[in-house]
């Protein structure tokens, strides 16, 4: 066991000063290809989240595929930083996300949010979070998928977390599917509580069928959406 540990922590080390490398390296330019070449951002961003994803050494399976026919209502449960970077690379067509506003100062990572016209929500601001979802209804009326965490933040626990009613009410508001996407194994991988990364797992991404939002409740929507992730093991 301590063996384990040990070699966890060096290559976790070796692992986080490999991706900042990376990150200075290749940040800087494509921040600037967004800017200058906005039509292709989101696949530099795509192409990007995976290289960032791989120098962090996560190894991975994808259930399914993305649907055509968007834009959608992302909704993907939240359990490690490494979200982030995952689902990027799997959208097809223009996205963006709500996310917290804590996130918008982190260097590079911050600005390439900015070039895809992230929007960045205050959960503990009530009108401000309202403002947040009117604007992705916005984006999502210019074909944007929006993804959006429906726990909201981060679990420390690794079960579901209870699911805000916000992305919820901006899917029905906007007429749009809900697009379910279970993630599984990230959080052994890196929660929220451990600085290291267990590399020997390996992490699971599951498309679900789009839910149709038309004439369904806010609290039928939760259900089913919820209903969802338990089936695929998550509690």
């Amino acid at each position: 066991m301590y063996m384990k540990n040990l070699f966890q922590v060096l290559n976790s080390i070796f692992i986080y000063l490999r991706t900042l490398i990376v990150l200075v390296i290749l940040g800087p330019p494509v921040i600037i290809l967004m800017i200058l070449v906005p039509e292709y951002a989101y696949k530099t961003a795509s192409v990007f989240s995976y290289i960032i994803f791989k120098s962090l050494g996560v190894r991975y399976k994808i259930t399914g595929d993305f649907p055509d026919n968007g834009p959608y209502v992302i909704m993907h449960n939240h359990s490690s930083f490494l979200d982030i970077f995952f689902l990027p690379f799997v959208i097809k067509g223009k996205y963006t996300g709500i996310i917290a506003a804590k996130n918008f100062k982190i260097p590079i990572i911050g600005l390439m949010m900015r070039s895809m016209k992230g929007i960045p929500i205050h959960r503990k601001n009530i009108i401000h979070s309202r403002k947040s979802i009117e604007i992705a209804q916005e984006r999502i009326k210019d074909g944007y998928h929006i993804a959006i965490f429906p726990e909201g933040t981060r679990t420390i626990t690794g079960r579901l977390s209870q699911f805000k009613k916000g992305g919820f009410h901006m899917a029905v508001n906007a007429k749009v599917k809900i697009l379910p996407v279970i993630v599984k194994g990230l959080y052994d991988i890196k929660p929220k509580t451990r600085w290291t990364i267990d590399t020997s797992i390996r992490a699971e991404m599951i498309f679900e069928k789009p839910i149709n939002t038309l004439n369904k409740s806010v609290d039928d929507l939760i259900d089913q959406v919820n209903n969802l992730f338990l089936k695929h093991g998550l509690e």
